[in-house]
């Protein structure tokens, strides 16, 4: 019997869920209507999902996307599951703030040291566009130890700790313009970390200090979400576009990209196979399936606030069932796709 799947649509209007019981991906239902759902996750073997709106806070649904409720309010931007613990959740915040959940969000702790940092530290955690305040836009739990825990902020920078967040220190050296979009560590190599940046792909091999560019055979200057997935090695996926998102206006629009690296982030190489080779949509999220890594989604639109009567502003999602060899769509919608992410109903 086909496993029973659920696909969690987040969008700037809204979320809608999709169900799949092995004959295709099939509308089930829209809830949080009008909210800006800005990033999710799910939970490996279970029917548990979360999902970030800004400026109201972390939604949690523990039965396939039936039914949701508030589990933290507050102008969420990110969360993380520990891959050792599924009970264990982290939220990031804007402005800059870290909770954790010990009971998959049903209590929170915010861990205050964050926030301590020196003035020559928090000078930089700031943001363009009005209030001007930035926020933990990625989180990373170490696949090797639960413990250590790492930031990137947008913009500000990476923190990281290896306490469970009792001190940080910033480990942001190395990278010319602060603006971090991703921060993952390597599955294989504890000491091997990976950041994309507003203008540049880089990667640690010190535990994220001491960064260096590392952007060999990508053809993209500007660079968003970023998936690992284990095995040997490892599988790396980067979304790119060409120029930051007010160059976008142009008649090409975004020129996105994803590229994908199996030497460690070393090397890059285009992924079409089915993608146009440049997309007009900007692709804002990848995630990988936690009970089938073979497969992976790719959710796509256009910027904040530049939707035009010239412009399809429609959102969509394309699949890929064999580590991004090749690609085919399987949602199209009215709103710019911001997450997406899969579970079981």
């Amino acid at each position: 019997m086909a496993e029973k799947k659920r696909m969690y649509i987040g969008t700037d209007s809204g979320l809608t869920v999709m169900d799949n019981r092995g004959s295709g991906w099939q509308h089930c239902q829209d809830v949080l209507a009008g909210k800006f759902v800005r990033a999710m996750t799910t939970v490996r073997g279970v029917n548990t999902a979360y999902a970030c709106v800004t400026k109201d806070g972390l939604y949690s649904t523990h039965n396939g996307g039936e039914s949701w409720r508030l589990s933290l309010p507050g102008n969420v931007h990110s969360v993380a599951v520990d891959p050792t613990d599924p009970n264990v959740v982290y939220a990031g915040t804007e402005p800059v703030g870290l909770f954790r959940s010990p009971d998959g969000g049903n209590s929170w702790t915010e861990l205050t040291a964050l926030k301590n940092q020196p003035e020559s530290v928090t000078d930089k955690w700031w943001f363009p566009q009005y209030p001007h305040e930035s926020h933990v836009l990625s989180i990373f739990v170490d696949w090797h130890d639960p413990r250590a825990l790492c930031v990137g902020l947008e913009h500000g920078g990476i923190l990281r700790s290896i306490d469970g967040g009792a001190h940080w220190q910033d480990l942001s050296d190395g990278i010319e313009y602060i603006d971090i979009h991703t921060v993952k560590g390597d599955p294989v190599y504890p000491n091997l970390y990976y950041t994309a940046t507003a203008r540049g792909f880089y990667r640690s091999d010190q535990y994220g200090r001491n960064w260096l560019f590392s952007q060999q055979g990508i053809k993209r200057s500007y660079f968003h979400d970023l998936v690992v997935i284990a095995g040997r090695p490892p599988t790396l996926l980067l979304t790119t576009a060409n120029g930051t998102p007010p160059a976008w206006m142009r008649k090409e629009r975004a020129q996105s990209a994803i590229f994908r690296s199996l030497d460690y982030g070393m090397s890059w190489h285009q992924l079409t196979g089915g993608l146009p080779e440049s997309m007009e949509r900007m692709i804002w999220n990848l995630s990988v399936d936690p009970d089938n890594p073979d497969h992976f989604y790719a959710g796509t639109g256009e910027a904040q606030g530049q939707r035009s009567e010239n412009t399809d502003s429609r959102g969509g999602v394309w699949l890929s069932t064999n580590r991004g060899d090749s690609w085919k769509p399987i949602y199209e919608g009215p709103n710019t796709v911001r997450s997406v992410c899969v579970g079981l109903e």
